[in-house]
């Protein structure tokens, strides 16, 4: 801890620097800031704007997920907080750690109702972890210090910081204060795995069902190796926010999409169900039915405290580390296995693969290819998409379908090689995907975005920022007439939104700001244009008329 007399923002910048701060994101409104114009000759922070608040605020969600740090969202007073509602919102339901610094007026001049005056705190308090408004110069480096704190802690997510502007320009003698050594959450209890393992060695039909914090809390490996010892199935909980799971290995049961019906024919056979990191809350439909086969035995091991146990009818549950939980309990297992367990489990894994590959190879064989003169399916898009996306590539998703799932059609082994949102909140995938493409130190790997013309609209100023930076970013537009036509491709026309009427013109829009746009509406337009989008350095826009 060293103290110092200098303005206040200089202490904050010091702070942010001691915190590890990925990288800070702002709109037009915030250049004159003194925070800002400070934050941008700063050599280690990395500053990116946006023509919009509500863009910058989905462009450090996407830095976030990227880079698992957190990013430093500042926001005009009046304006910014409220424009980047809807990004706050998605940050807290996929866990994101987001550190918001939101300017407000001068205190001198608050009780007069000057303009742009707004209650940031009653403003964001349901949706932000923590919230506090700084009322001197000294405390803003502890108000910072708690910030990190608060939306590092499981569940992680948004904090904001309400910073008046005559505040920033005062000095103080401000202490900066080191970041203390955090100890990790470690394994769960010796008693609870003792009796895990004991329960799924004596399972006849287990299954494991990887959540998102398996994804979040770097525990992908150790699920895989014990999966691999059980023999058993893998699903992954709906609208999955990364790779859970490798969605080409063997034992890979797919995705449990979020209806309820299908979930509950996935799981009806099996009489151990261990859930590990899921969030997914049940939706309104829950009362219809059993989500699990009543019989079934439930073991659930989460990172967040508040959701081991919290709605899922849990035989044991457990507060933990899931890579170190994991990796006890497969110790156990080989304690207490004998050489019939491990036959039966042998057995089992035979089975399941043999079940699996059955199941895909049906799929494959029942697949119609389409000629060249076919409409286009969002399928075959995500079908033709993987063949020739390059290596490495990252997927970054904000459509939802039933019937082609990005997780299950697109190829999907590395825990880096796909990010989405399970907040369902339209304007997420483009400015998300650009946060994702700033956050790579090899910038010549491209970034590929999904998102749906309806997506798309709400945050469209988000284009301008994709050209400002000239990275090598590739934007698909599923153009299906709405978000809504993707779910349920059998909506009647006259209950969609009337997209058509008049058309929205994507090259265009996409020209007016400066980027290379392909169109296409059947197979052989697709093809050619998926081809030249990676073909083309620089960022690129595919506009795709989905049909089914």
């Amino acid at each position: 801890m060293t103290t110092a007399t200098k303005l206040t923002s200089h202490l904050i910048l010091e702070q942010l620097l001691l915190e590890g701060a990925s990288a800070v994101f702002h709109g037009p409104r915030c250049n004159p800031s003194p925070l800002v114009q400070l934050l941008n000759t700063s050599q280690v922070l990395k500053c990116a704007r946006a023509l919009s608040e509500r863009a910058a605020s989905f462009m450090a969600i996407g830095h976030s997920q990227s880079t698992a740090r957190p990013p430093v969202l500042v926001l005009s007073p009046g304006q910014g907080a409220l424009n980047a509602l809807p990004a706050i919102y998605t940050a807290k339901q996929i866990q994101v750690p987001l550190i918001v610094l939101c300017e407000q007026q001068s205190t001198q001049i608050m009780n007069d109702d000057p303009v742009l005056a707004l209650d940031n705190l009653a403003l964001v308090s349901k949706l932000t972890k923590w919230s506090a408004e700084a009322r001197s110069p000294v405390e803003v480096t502890r108000l910072i210090r708690r910030a990190f704190t608060e939306a590092l802690a499981p569940p992680k997510g948004p904090v904001m910081l309400s910073l008046p502007l005559d505040i920033l320009y005062q000095y103080a003698q401000g202490e900066v204060i080191n970041p203390p050594h955090v100890s990790p959450l470690g394994a769960a209890a010796d008693n609870f795995l003792k009796k895990t393992a004991k329960s799924l060695v004596t399972a006849k039909n287990p299954c494991i069902i990887a959540g998102n914090e398996v994804n979040q809390f770097r525990a992908r490996k150790e699920v895989v190796v014990l999966a691999e010892v059980l023999g058993c199935p893998v699903y992954t909980e709906p609208m999955p926010t990364g790779v859970n799971f490798p969605n080409r290995h063997p034992q890979f049961g797919g995705v449990l999409h979020f209806g309820l019906s299908t979930i509950k024919e996935k799981l009806k056979e099996h009489d151990l169900v261990l859930a590990l990191g899921m969030q997914t809350r049940l939706s309104a439909e829950a009362d219809k039915m059993s989500l699990f086969n009543p019989r079934a035995a439930i073991i659930q091991v989460n990172v967040e405290p508040t959701l081991a146990g919290k709605s899922l009818p849990c035989i044991a549950a457990a507060t933990a580390d899931i890579a170190e939980t994991m990796t006890r309990l497969r110790a156990e297992i080989q304690l207490v296995a004998d050489a019939r367990c491990l036959s039966v489990a042998k057995i089992r894994a035979q089975e399941t693969i043999k079940q699996i590959t059955e199941e895909r190879m049906k799929l494959e064989e029942e697949l119609v290819y389409p000629s060249h003169n076919d409409p286009i399916s969002l399928f075959w898009l995500l079908r033709t998409l993987d063949g020739v996306r390059p290596t490495g590539s990252i997927i970054v998703n904000d459509i939802l379908s039933i019937h082609a799932d990005p997780c299950s059609v697109m190829s999907l082994e590395t825990s880096s090689s796909y990010v989405s949102s399970n907040a369902c909140i339209d304007g997420y995938g483009l400015p998300a995907g650009l946060g994702v493409q700033l956050s790579l130190t090899a910038q010549e790997l491209p970034v590929i975005v999904l998102t749906s013309d309806e997506s798309i609209m709400q945050c469209s100023e988000a284009l301008w920022s994709v050209a400002h930076y000239q990275l090598p970013i590739k934007i698909v537009i599923v153009s299906a007439g709405g978000a809504a036509l993707l779910i349920q491709p059998q909506t009647p026309a006259q209950i969609g939104f009337p997209f058509n009427s008049p058309t929205i013109d994507f090259q265009k829009m996409g020209q007016a700001m400066g980027l290379k746009v392909f169109t296409a509406t059947i197979m052989e337009e697709m093809e050619e244009a998926i081809t030249r989008l990676f073909e083309e350095e620089g960022p690129c826009v595919l506009n795709v008329k989905v049909s089914g």
